[in-house]
């Protein structure tokens, strides 16, 4: 039977169309929404929802967070954080802990347009049985479905709206093996803030050559150590100076930053001369002059990184990449990076050393990567696609 609209009905739904989407946006695990505490997905966080205030009403959900460190973005910490740091110490209940946090959250999620769940695929499940029928964006920053069997693929399309990638690498470990999920699955790279990282030439250091990134095995620092050791027999004013700590806002002396320590001093015939370990860093006051003094900017991740956000941000300083093979950073440098096996140590130390010779091959390199990063990674770039598949997905709201 056909039911023609009442007046009453199309005008609540004309005002509700001139309202701005409604999205929650939850951030996983134990992560602060905040520059120095936070990481990747607080930052991708703030710097695409911070260019959409006029047309989103946005909540982030996460950890709680001082105020004096919080991004200027609302901020919901729910009264359970406590309760589930608790629960997370018992072995038996620790299985429960986030079913119990999208509980307590639920008041808050029902009546939003999107709930945007960064980078845990098992939220989606929770959240459609706790009752949410609206829009959820699956976005992946990591590999959390490349070990996921078809079956629970395709049982995880039907109750999600969309999955983003950071890359088509990310896309590919899983997309081939659910044409459902494929279908529903696009990549929208992440980005870089070009207002606080853009090119400084006079700030340059010509032979100073810069890692940054968390101070882990997988992050490849100690096969940057070796092949920094050969550079150094042909350039022996060369520096390289080493920002990242083992973890967020916090150090710790671990078996491996020692080895590191010892192969640096094995460079500095008994000492680290020429090696600076800089700690963790403040990644908008200090990291920007950081990459903006470097000649070279060197990501030699040994596992498969699905994006690389501080290749972005070198590339928007215009500071020459020499990165890893591995994962999406290939996608990310394009043809205006080095790529290279960070395994193999004599062709990394080769590539090392063909920037350090050639002052005009690096400035050639450096303004190719800017110009590709400015087209291809500036926030507004990636907030504009943000924007568009939320869109896209509430046209029928």
């Amino acid at each position: 039977m056909f039911h023609e609209s009442s007046p009453l009905s199309d005008e609540a739904n004309a005002g509700r169309a001139d309202q701005p989407l409604s999205v929650g946006i939850l951030l996983s695990g134990r992560e602060k929404f905040g520059p120095f505490y936070g990481g990747a997905l607080a930052r991708w966080t703030y710097e695409v929802y911070s260019r959409l205030t006029d047309r989103l009403d946005t909540t982030v959900f996460g950890f709680p967070t001082d105020a004096a460190d919080l991004y200027p973005l609302p901020h919901h910490a729910s009264w359970s954080s406590r309760l589930c740091e608790s629960i997370s110490r018992v072995p038996v209940l620790r299985r429960y802990e986030d079913q119990v946090w999208l509980w307590s959250l639920m008041p808050r999620l029902r009546n939003l347009d999107v709930v945007h769940v960064q980078s845990r695929p098992q939220w989606v499940r929770h959240l459609r049985k706790l009752g949410y029928g609206g829009k959820i964006v699956l976005h992946l920053h990591n590999d959390h479905l490349g070990h996921w069997k078809a079956s629970w693929l395709d049982m995880l399309a039907p109750q999600v709206d969309a999955v983003v990638t950071v890359s088509s690498y990310m896309r590919d470990t899983f997309a081939p093996r659910s044409s459902a999920l494929a279908a529903k699955t696009r990549v929208i790279f992440n980005g870089v803030n070009t207002q606080l990282f853009f090119p400084r030439e006079e700030l340059r250091q010509p032979k100073t050559i810069l890692f940054a990134g968390r101070f882990s095995q997988e992050k490849g620092v100690l096969e940057l150590v070796k092949a920094f050791e050969i550079v150094r027999r042909t350039h022996p004013d060369a520096q390289l100076k080493i920002a990242g700590s083992t973890t967020f806002g916090s150090h710790v002396e671990d078996s491996y930053v020692k080895e590191v320590r010892a192969a640096a001093r094995a460079v500095g015939g008994g000492n680290e001369s020429g090696i600076e370990f800089l700690g963790y860093i403040h990644h908008d006051r200090e990291l920007p002059a950081c990459f903006q003094q470097a000649a070279i900017f060197s990501s030699p991740s040994i596992f498969q990184e699905p994006f690389g956000l501080v290749n972005t941000e070198a590339m928007a300083c215009a500071t020459p990449v020499v990165a890893s093979n591995r994962g999406g950073i290939p996608e990310v440098l394009g043809e205006t990076g080095i790529v290279i096996d960070p395994e193999d140590i004599p062709a990394y130390a080769g590539a090392l050393c063909t920037l350090l010779s050639q002052p005009d091959y690096r400035a050639e390199l450096g303004r190719a990567t800017h110009e590709r990063c400015l087209r291809m990674f500036d926030w507004s770039v990636i907030a504009e696609e943000w924007i568009g598949l939320l869109k896209t997905l509430t046209d029928s709201r």
